[in-house]
């Protein structure tokens, strides 16, 4: 039931075959391998963070490719000091990247070679910041970031936004320009581009607005033709224990 295409190598592995597979006895690394790789998914719409790179899901109807060591530990009949043993070696063997996100959030799996692997095209380094903001996740501002000059002319940011610093401000819209350039508005690229965050009054913050968080709307132009993108950014304020701050985005259309 699972045919090879004639000279190509590749067989064509349906999901819940593989599945079947997986679930039946105790996973080598060579069946972890594989179960990753038939797993992948890239730019699926309903699949977060597909379009930054390769990632694996594995199918729980959310459209998240978060996973915990809990969850695989169960899918691949192993333990989940086994899980983080057999990820830390494929990480270290450039297999994968791994990223994984402090509390509960879990894991995320990003197959490294897969695009030349399997398209012939280049492949594509993830970046971690990304990943969180594609994902709704908390992104942490480096500490001294407010001690350096983050001047960038083609962003523009209101000069004092209530407790987030400029410099924040800039790095955090630095960010998510990579985080829209992958998803492919190019802009950013473009020396033309310049970028303008306006904050939003308390009328427009929504009914359901959450504690500590600042919307901003966030307009893209180029040359002589105004606003050809907009975007509302979501800067939430969470402190830690030692005093500092950090914030997360959300990106809307």
């Amino acid at each position: 039931n699972c045919p090879c295409q004639k000279e190509t190598g590749f067989f064509f592995l349906p999901v819940e075959t593989a599945t079947e597979l997986i679930g039946s006895g105790k996973a080598s690394e060579m069946d972890i391998v594989l179960d990753i790789w038939v797993s992948a998914i890239y730019k699926d719409s309903q699949v977060m963070g597909s379009e930054l790179g390769p990632v694996a899901y594995f199918r729980n109807g959310t459209g998240s490719p978060l996973v915990s060591y809990s969850d695989l530990a169960q899918r691949w009949g192993i333990s989940r000091s086994s899980v983080a043993r057999i990820l830390k070696k494929l990480s270290a063997l450039d297999y994968l990247s791994l990223m994984s996100f402090p509390g509960r959030k879990g894991s995320v799996i990003y197959l490294n070679s897969y695009l030349s692997t399997m398209f012939q095209i280049s492949d594509i380094l993830v970046d971690k910041d990304e990943v969180a903001m594609a994902l709704n996740l908390k992104v942490s501002v480096p500490e001294g970031v407010e001690n350096e000059l983050l001047d960038d002319p083609q962003i523009c940011v209101p000069k004092k936004v209530s407790s987030v610093p400029k410099t924040h401000m800039v790095y955090i819209a630095r960010r998510l320009l990579k985080l829209l350039g992958a998803q492919g508005v190019s802009c950013f690229e473009c020396p033309k581009a310049k970028y303008m965050l306006y904050p939003l009054s308390g009328d427009c913050q929504g009914v359901f607005r959450r504690k500590n968080a600042m919307k901003f709307r966030m307009e893209i132009s180029c040359g002589e033709f105004p606003s050809i993108y907009h975007f509302e950014l979501e800067i939430v304020s969470t402190s830690r224990e030692e005093g500092a701050c950090h914030y997360g985005t959300e990106e809307n259309d």
